[in-house]
């Protein structure tokens, strides 16, 4: 996905979090981000930015990377052991806007001790790519809007997230739209609360 949860609270959703990919999933750094809010800085692609996000199996349709360095605190080596040995994997940057980036580490880390060096202080330098740019949020075709007059419209709303693609029961895509069905007064509304969720966090710049 390329949005946090919309059910947690806006605290939780509008705050900065890193992951890194262990081989298995995505475990978030058990680091408090303390570096002041700034939004990767966009820059142009080249083959060494290629070489580099490749390398942590980036896929790359955009037309630009990003920029950002951040400062960790571990409030122990064992913390800061279980993050470094996966340094070199890809991570995950959720911004303080809600926008999500996938990227690695790069150059070697600043790291510095405090309070008789049982805490570290580790600013990184990363090479982002945001996942917008290289993968829809949801990739289900329905196959009955092909030939409808609101197919464009469905679709658009489709790739927001305003509407279903998947049963939460199993997971399954859900292949039919029957975009001439009426609505019942759950499904108005569960699109009312996605639509004024994503309206916030236009409002909110991301």
């Amino acid at each position: 996905m390329t949005q946090q949860n919309n059910l947690l609270s806006e605290d939780s959703v509008y705050k900065k979090k890193l992951f890194y990919d262990n081989g298995v999933h995505f475990i978030q750094v058990k680091a408090k981000l303390i570096t002041e809010y700034k939004p990767p800085t966009p820059y142009l692609k080249t083959h060494v930015n290629q070489t580099l996000a490749s390398s942590a199996g980036l896929v790359q349709n955009g037309t630009s990377h990003y920029n950002a360095t951040l400062t960790m605190l571990f409030y122990s080596k064992k913390e800061y052991a279980d993050w470094l040995q996966f340094i070199g994997s890809q991570h995950k940057y959720y911004d303080e806007k809600g926008t999500v980036y996938i990227g690695i580490v790069t150059g070697e880390p600043d790291i510095k001790t405090a309070e008789m060096e049982t805490k570290y202080i580790v600013t990184i330098g990363m090479s982002l790519v945001r996942k917008q740019d290289f993968e829809y949020k949801y990739k289900t075709e329905f196959i009955d809007i092909e030939n409808h007059w609101a197919n464009k419209y469905i679709d658009n709303m489709q790739q927001l997230g305003l509407i279903a693609t998947n049963w939460e029961a199993d997971g399954e895509s859900v292949v039919y739209f029957r975009p001439d069905e009426a609505a019942t007064r759950a499904e108005s509304i569960t699109f009312l609360m996605r639509t004024y969720r994503h309206v916030d966090k236009l409002l909110r710049g991301y």
